[in-house]
């Protein structure tokens, strides 16, 4: 009894501060009944009330009674289950000359309760203005974690810095912190004196370098050179490989005189190559660097399949901008693709499944991302696929909601802010019909979603969705 009343005075009390709080969306808010998921213990606990104060957690216990007051909004969320608001770790949010506006692309986030996206390169300016409008109650959308333009060897633009020097690839760092990035995204094409030289400059200015693996590095270098997390598992299986030297120069030779056809042959003879022991080195070393690895499965597969005419049709088309959709055909994404290259891609997707499944065994951590919107990407309903594509490669479902969710919050090292429903969180939440730890496929029964304290119903996501679907039929690619 000493207990029930000790529990019942901590949501008193937080609820009685709330009653006296500024104006803003619902000065406290108070789920009841609700069944709260552990990600890290991957258990449950139940029929909890959780308040929600001035954005974030300030009161879980198990509560007998609840005084109304005013602007306190109570949900009854009886059956219902509290996971953590997922986070999408490789977005392109804001390409430029791109129908996916602001008005389409962040709501679709929210409607799948992804609370929090890391864009990993597009029209910086626009990128910040936007970050600062969603931090500032502007805009709606999840927060932002953004990258200055993609540092490549290849021409300028808008969200492109070409570095060619090592002198270039230094001053780039030092521009984009100062201007406001939270990390800096490279390339494949950068130069192997020019990749040190990042590296050894971010290290320097204390930010996060990430991205692509130059064929000119290893894996292995990469890691000890401290790029925090390698996209799309780029250069994974050729560092497993007993001929990986070789098959690195076969490669870079087939990319000087694009032959894809011979860079396609490198990749699978990567695959034959295969040596469990130099993988389990190699395994080991990345997981106690901890180099993250984000392996976009999603995309990996979609680009395995750009001639397959099923790709799109279980996929939520009515979101994608109408001059984005007429491009998601096979007649046109697989056009330059031989029979023989997509049979390839086709045998490297399958081998990748694998491999996500020995690195997790091995130690090696992971974040969820899916590439978005690339095409067959629909922003929001991917990570999702991507999920359940962990769970089809050997995760465990906690452990692929913990890719989506604490993990990106030790990642960002903002775990006390994001990543597990506890006191002191940011109230960033996802409220669900069924037990995600039980079937990954029931992160997408979404009853509402919870950013910064605000309560979105199923009828509020509902009617985001809609606006989606006519502002997508109206868009065309900004000028």
């Amino acid at each position: 009894m000493k207990l029930f009343f000790t529990l019942l005075s901590i949501v008193a009390c937080a609820l009685s501060a709330a009653a006296v709080s500024p104006d803003r969306f619902d000065s406290a808010l108070v789920l009841t009944f609700v069944n709260v998921v552990d990600v890290r213990s991957g258990t449950v606990d139940r029929n909890l009330t959780v308040v929600i104060k001035d954005g974030r957690i300030s009161g879980i216990a198990k509560v007998g009674f609840i005084h109304p007051g005013r602007k306190i909004r109570v949900v009854n969320a009886a059956g219902k289950y509290l996971i953590p608001g997922l986070w999408d770790m490789h977005v392109h949010s804001a390409f430029l000359q791109s129908a996916w506006n602001e008005n389409i692309i962040y709501p679709l986030y929210l409607a799948n309760g992804i609370t929090g996206i890391r864009d990993m390169g597009g029209d910086f300016a626009l990128l910040k203005q936007r970050r600062d409008r969603i931090e500032k109650g502007q805009l709606l959308g999840p927060h932002l974690v953004i990258a200055g333009p993609f540092l490549n060897d290849s021409p300028a633009d808008q969200q492109t810095l070409q570095v060619h020097t090592p002198d270039q690839g230094r001053q780039a760092v030092v521009a984009f912190k100062q201007q406001g990035a939270d990390f800096i995204k490279i390339l494949s094409s950068i130069p192997r004196d020019t990749y040190f030289a990042i590296a050894d400059e971010s290290r320097k200015q204390g930010i996060a370098f990430v991205g692509h693996l130059p064929d000119s590095v290893s894996v292995s270098e990469a890691s000890k050179a401290g790029q925090r997390s390698i996209e799309h598992l780029s250069g994974v299986l050729l560092a497993c490989s007993s001929k990986e030297e070789e098959l690195r120069r076969h490669r870079q030779a087939a990319l000087a005189r694009k032959d894809f056809a011979a860079f396609s042959a490198a990749g699978l003879e990567a695959i034959r190559s295969y040596n469990p022991d130099k993988a389990a080195s190699l395994f080991a070393e990345l997981s106690r660097n901890n180099t993250w690895q984000v392996p976009t499965l999603v995309w990996l597969r979609a680009q395995a399949n750009l001639d397959d005419p099923q790709m799109s049709a279980a996929l939520p088309l009515k979101y994608v901008p109408a001059a984005v959709r007429a491009e998601w055909t096979p007649q046109l994404l697989a056009k330059d693709i031989s029979p023989d290259q997509s049979s390839a891609l086709k045998k490297v997707y399958a081998r990748n499944l694998q491999l996500v499944a020995d690195m997790r065994k091995a130690g090696v951590s992971f974040l969820a991302g899916s590439d978005g919107p690339d095409p067959y990407l629909v922003p929001g309903f991917s990570l999702h696929d991507e999920l359940e594509l962990l769970v089809q490669a050997g995760f465990t479902p906690q452990q692929a909601l913990l890719a989506a969710t604490y993990n990106p919050a030790l990642f960002l090292m903002k775990a006390d802010q994001y990543g597990s429903v506890e006191v002191g969180r940011r109230g960033d939440l996802v409220l669900l019909e069924a037990n995600p730890l039980e079937d990954i496929r029931n992160t997408r029964k979404i009853a509402g979603v919870i950013l910064g304290g605000q309560y979105l119903s199923r009828t509020d996501l509902d009617k985001l969705l809609a606006k989606v679907e006519a502002a997508a039929q109206a868009a065309a690619p900004a000028r």
